[in-house]
């Protein structure tokens, strides 16, 4: 849609001047111009080619302005999404090292209720003690006797 619409600016400025050039003699004939407080003898076409190119001007000032304030937002836009992005990736880093360090623990924890778990079988499934009775390991671990 915007390249129809581009094209299309482009298509009547190109046959304004057009008719501008083909009519150049017809457009420098001279009338009478009544201006309210005065009246005054110019060319009525140069006149009128003067106004359209100021109108034309100032909408093309329009147009960059818009163009130059959507810019201006886009980029605060992509500043913003990017202050969050990293605060989003800070957050996931402080998550994820949390977890490192919990899975660290309980490693070392476990580590160390295996290490000590061979010697609590051994002591526990002894045969000669009274009371004999054999230890799963689930309860070695727990700590139950």
């Amino acid at each position: 849609m915007k390249r129809i619409s581009t094209v299309l600016a482009w298509a009547a400025v190109a046959l304004l001047c057009l008719l501008v050039a083909l009519n150049w003699t017809t457009l420098l004939a001279p009338a009478a111009l009544n201006l309210v407080v005065a009246q005054v003898q110019a060319p009525l076409g140069v006149v009128m080619l003067g106004v359209t190119v100021v109108l034309l001007l100032l909408f093309l000032m329009a147009f960059m302005q818009s163009q130059i304030a959507s810019l201006l937002e886009t980029r605060r836009l992509l500043k913003e999404v990017q202050k969050f992005q990293d605060l989003a990736d800070k957050a996931e880093a402080s998550r994820i090292e949390g977890l490192r360090s919990l899975i660290d623990t309980e490693f070392r924890q476990l580590h160390a209720r295996l290490g000590a778990a061979p010697t609590a079988v051994a002591d526990a499934t002894a045969p000669g003690e009274a009371g004999f009775r054999p230890r799963s390991l689930k309860d070695v671990l727990t700590g139950r006797p």
